[in-house]
């Protein structure tokens, strides 16, 4: 075997062990998802998948049930925030990364919601927080086929940032994910004053080498153009670049 074949399956290795996705203990406690969310920065909330170098939940866990019921631990706790302003995918988000996160995203905000997102949004400031399903109803669209123009209208808060979602039960039997209350749903700047305050102090070319140093720091290695595609929400990838070779005198 060559010694560049070598090196390579030696960094690959290097890279799932850093992403907990090969070679690590499954996590069984609220500190042991600690470690896992702090050690990594960002990850999925469910499944991993061969083309996205990230961490997931799902495979940290190594169980279903148990991954949810960690993930509401460290969503209760604020140690995560869940978005999906990162890889088109649910993404659980360290809170040190968050301020960063917000801050670059914010600046790139769409200019005009839809018109369902505008009510759901309106909804959601006046009760303090919803589920997914009273959002639905109040929209009208309760009953259809999911996903339906409510669930699209809370994807885009989400991606905007404007909202999040916080911690909900997980039934004893049966399907761990559906709640019996529902996700509960409620406006990001008022939940996260704290992380909102500190996005306000940030410089974007601070933010942009925050988000990828913590990304590498797990990822190890990944090529700039997949970099580009998972946080194209977030930077240009001119600033992708010029954080890169910032990052190289850090």
């Amino acid at each position: 075997m060559a010694k560049e074949e070598i090196a390579s399956g030696e960094l690959k290795r290097l890279q799932l062990s850093r992403l907990w996705l090969d070679g690590r203990a499954t996590l069984e406690d609220e500190p042991d998802a600690v470690r896992f969310i702090r050690a990594v920065g960002f990850a999925l909330r469910y499944n991993a998948t061969p083309t996205l170098p990230m961490a997931s939940m799902f495979r940290a866990a190594g169980e279903k049930r148990r991954a949810i019921e960690l993930t509401n631990l460290l969503l209760a706790r604020v140690e995560v925030i869940e978005t999906n302003v990162i890889a088109e995918r649910l993404v659980l988000v360290h809170r040190d990364m968050v301020p960063a996160v917000y801050a670059l995203r914010i600046r790139n905000r769409s200019a005009r919601l839809s018109p369902d997102a505008e009510r759901a949004l309106d909804f959601i400031g006046r009760e303090g927080q919803v589920t997914s399903g009273q959002v639905r109803r109040y929209l009208g669209f309760a009953g259809r086929k999911r996903p339906d123009p409510g669930d699209l209208a809370l994807a885009e808060l989400q991606r905007e940032m404007l909202v999040d979602r916080g911690p909900s039960s997980v039934p004893k039997t049966g399907i761990p994910y559906l709640s019996p209350e529902g996700f509960p749903y409620h406006l990001f700047e008022k939940a996260h004053r704290d992380l909102v305050r500190a996005a306000g102090r940030l410089r974007a070319t601070d933010a942009v080498c925050t988000v990828i140093g913590a990304y590498l720091r797990a990822a190890v290695f990944v090529s700039p153009r997949k970099m580009a595609s998972m946080f194209k929400l977030l930077f240009s990838e001119s600033e992708l670049h010029a954080a890169i070779e910032a990052l190289k005198f850090r």
